[in-house]
Parts: C-alpha cells; structure tokens; sequence
C-alpha cells in the first residue's frame, strides 16, 4: 500500500513537472519596435494568456503579470519601461500587460531580463545598416500540443529604406508573423537598411560655391568702381 502510494505521489508530481512545462510556453507576444540611424528606439510589446495558466502565480516562462514585476523585467541601464497597463479581457478569459519600452542601443537589448535570451545586432556595412534579431528555438514547447495556435508576431520600423530582409516589407518596416510551433528553431529576422545620407555642410560642395559666389561679388563691385 505504502509502494502504492508512493507511486501515484511520483506520478502526480511527474505530471505537475510536464503541465508547468506546457504552460510555460503558452504566452502570446505582439512586439513592435522602432530603431533609429543610432540603434536608439523604441518599443511598444504586449504580451497576454488564459487566465487559467496564471492560477499557480504571475509568472509564466519568464513573462510576469504583475506590474511592479513586468516594469522590472523589461528595465535595465539601456532601457526603461515608460508606460505599462495590465488588464483582463472576459470575452477571451485572457490577461494582458501592455507596455512601451525605450531604449539607448538595440545591441545592447538584452541588458534587460526579459530580452537576456534575444540576441541582437545593428551594424554599418559596406552594403547599409545591417540588422538582425534572434529568439532562440524553444523545442520542447515548439512541439507542444496547440503551439500553432500561440502567435509570435514582430514588426521592426527602420529610419531608411530596407534593402533587402527574409521578412515581408511593408516600406519601411519588416513584418514577421510566426507561431510558437515555429521554435522549433531560431527564429532570426533580418534586414539591410540603407545608410543615411549625410549632408555637405559647408566644408563640403557649399563652401566653395559660396567662395567662388563671393568672388564674382566682389569682382563686379571692382568694375562698376572702374
């Protein structure tokens, strides 16, 4: 009877182990970022779940519900959470926290707990700002029952023209509508954006304009004198 007991105790923390699991991967995400010619920007991320998955706590996969708890994980020296609003809607017995993030370097994104697994990149190359934003596969909860029904969706606004991207353009922007069966291996979005033409200024075609314009100025002022 004892064996027995032990058993089912063994079985039942078993099967608590493997529910937590496929919680942890049940988090919505819509993230829609901003990044200027400096890789400073801006982000407006909401994330949500069933209500349901959040009866063991505010945390799910590293996503809080919380709002004290949200505003931390997304803060760090590089970044700083400047608005944030949790909510519940019972139409969809879901829970949502909605924030905007700005921050000085996408390079350094992940200072931040909740984007430390994100790799990042905003570099000057010979063919324009090259860009690329990685989240790690995730197989385990990729091949979890229902995973194509979680959306990953990322849109990424680029201060110039995208060149070239494995996204689907929009203008300026790249698109990515993806799904959590989708980790099953990196997801890695990328794009070429043009550089940004700088001006002249005056030590560049002006000054001289200027110069020679001053010149002929002053020579026909010479000869109305003569």
């Amino acid at each position: 009877m004892k064996k027995n007991l032990i058993v089912s105790k063994n079985l039942l923390v078993s099967f608590a182990v493997i529910f937590a699991l496929y919680l942890s991967g049940c988090v919505n995400v819509d993230q829609k970022t901003k990044i200027n010619q400096d890789g400073s920007g801006s982000l407006e991320l909401e994330y949500w779940t069933k209500i349901s998955n959040l009866s063991g706590g505010d945390e799910l996969g590293g996503f809080y519900f919380a709002e004290g708890k949200a505003k931390e994980n997304y803060t760090s020296t590089n970044s700083e959470v400047k608005t944030i609003e949790v909510k519940e809607n019972l139409d969809d017995s879901t829970k949502h926290v909605i924030m905007t993030v700005e921050f000085k370097d996408i390079n350094k994104l992940n200072s931040a707990k909740g984007f430390e697994k994100i790799k990042t990149s905003w570099a000057e190359s010979e063919d324009g700002m090259k860009f690329s934003y990685i989240v790690p596969a995730d197989t385990s909860n990729a091949k979890n029952m229902g995973a194509s029904d979680i959306t990953l969706n990322y849109s990424f606004e680029f201060p110039n023209e995208v060149v070239t991207t494995n996204g689907r353009q929009d203008g300026n922007k790249i698109v990515f509508e993806k799904t959590l069966a989708d980790l099953d291996k990196d997801l890695e979005m990328t794009a070429t954006v043009k550089t940004e033409k700088k001006g002249c200024g005056l030590f560049g075609i002006e000054l001289p304009i200027i110069v020679l314009a001053g010149l002929v100025f002053a020579g026909s002022r010479q000869y109305r004198r003569k």
